[in-house]
């Protein structure tokens, strides 16, 4: 998917929480697939070496989704940069696992705030643009966002409620195609996790997940996929 395809103007793809693990999977297959980045993500030393990997003229911008005027700085960045988003890759996102009565406030609130609100607020903040481009969004749930278990009850209701986001985002916009992502487990870095660690020889690879949203991406415009579970083949299929 070249500049020509798109009239002179190169498609660019926004990704969100892409210094590490899944987002760091996407950007290269996105690189691949013809468009330009805009990158975001607290931690900038990951994220700038990542840019140092993909191709000239890659933004990496500071991102966090739970601030406000971090959401605005980057939109600002992205739109000054590049004018225009075709797609949103709403990426950014924690997991803290503790039973009800042993999470704190902090944490629950910590979790809903980045997984929720972030998804929410930077979905908003390119939503105008996204419309214009006929655009897709992304959101990075879970395979947990239909079920529950002992010790992610924070973390479950916030997958929860982001499938209720995406799914309403889509009634209100029908211009935009939007996709709610839902991998089981991947063998990143996340909730402190260490990537290759023993035990999860049978997680799926980051760039399995990348390579799942490269078909949805690949289908023709009339086509509108809302939802693609991938689990690993050694994972217990829970539904």
């Amino acid at each position: 998917m070249t500049a020509s395809a798109t009239g002179g103007a190169a498609r660019v793809a926004v990704v969100t929480g892409a210094s590490r693990g899944l987002g760091a999977a996407f950007a290269p297959m996105l690189a691949e697939e013809g468009f330009a980045l805009a990158l975001g993500a607290r931690e900038m030393a990951g994220l700038q070496r990542l840019a140092a990997e993909l191709p000239a003229g890659t933004l990496a911008h500071p991102l966090d989704v739970t601030r406000g005027d971090s959401v605005g700085a980057f939109a600002e960045a992205v739109l000054g940069r590049f004018g225009r988003v075709d797609l949103l890759v709403a990426n950014a996102g924690i997991g803290i696992f503790r039973r009800l009565d042993e999470i704190s406030a902090r944490e629950f609130e910590e979790t809903l705030r980045v997984n929720v609100l972030g998804a929410w607020a930077v979905a908003v903040a390119f939503l105008a643009a996204l419309k214009e481009s006929r655009g897709m969004v992304a959101m990075v749930s879970s395979d947990v966002s239909t079920r529950t278990f002992p010790t992610g009850g924070a973390y479950t209701a916030s997958k929860f409620a982001l499938r209720a986001l995406a799914r309403t985002l889509q009634q209100e916009n029908p211009e935009i195609r939007v996709l709610e992502l839902r991998p089981g487990a991947v063998d990143t870095s996340f909730a402190g996790s260490t990537p290759g660690a023993p035990g999860k020889e049978w997680f799926l690879r980051p760039e399995a997940v990348a390579e799942t949203l490269r078909l949805a991406l690949r289908l023709p415009p009339e086509a509108r996929v809302e939802e693609i579970v991938i689990r690993s083949t050694a994972q217990t299929p829970e539904y």
